[in-house]
């Protein structure tokens, strides 16, 4: 095994440990009175990933690029967690 695919492995794991706790606040913030605080923390936590995916992209030297592909797609899933439970009827 190389070090890049252990890298992988590893970066694929907490991604996936990510978006379960990631599914667990948006639970949390559905079930909240005031969703404000969950909705704050997801465009913050998704917008932090964003960069960092950009960084990765920008860097472009293999296996960067497939780093900043999965972390983009992370980022993007915290944002549009955030959306959804932003657009939550009001109880």
């Amino acid at each position: 095994m190389t070090k890049t695919t252990i890298l992988l492995a590893v970066l694929c794991i907490a991604l996936a440990l990510h978006y379960v706790s990631q599914k667990v606040l948006l639970k949390k913030g559905w079930e909240s009175d005031d969703p404000k605080k969950y909705v704050n923390r997801f465009m913050i936590n998704g917008a932090g990933l964003i960069v960092v995916a950009v960084a990765a992209l920008v860097a472009a030297k293999p296996p960067f690029g497939l780093f900043g592909i999965l972390i983009f797609i992370e980022g993007a899933v915290c944002v549009t967690f955030g959306r959804k439970l932003s657009k939550k009827p009001k109880a």
